[in-house]
């Protein structure tokens, strides 16, 4: 989203799932996908959370990678509170997050 007054753009993460398609008229969207892949080169926020293992079945994996993809685009040094703010809403049962969180720091 375009800020006119402060001529920033936020970036910010959302559920695809929730978030009517109406609503993105005007925006720019990147997926997981078009974050990085294995064809191409994967992107560093998804190489930190492989070298943590902050990864175990995956399913949470592209929402974890997308909100902090997000959180580093708007902060480029995030603080510990924003980070585990950034992965509000994430949902992981395998790893305890800890790997996830400590991917980041």
């Amino acid at each position: 989203t375009y800020e006119p007054t402060s001529k920033k753009i936020r970036h910010y993460s959302a559920n695809a799932c929730l978030l009517p398609i109406c609503s993105l008229y005007g925006a720019a969207v990147t997926t997981v996908e078009g974050v990085g892949s294995t064809k191409t080169r994967v992107h560093p926020v998804q190489e930190r959370l492989a070298k943590c293992h902050g990864s175990q079945c995956g399913f949470c994996t592209p929402g974890m990678v997308m909100s902090i993809y997000a959180l580093l685009r708007n902060h480029a040094e995030p603080s510990m509170e924003q980070i585990i703010s950034a992965l509000d809403g994430n949902l992981c049962r395998c790893t305890g997050y800890r790997p996830i969180i400590d991917s980041y720091t």
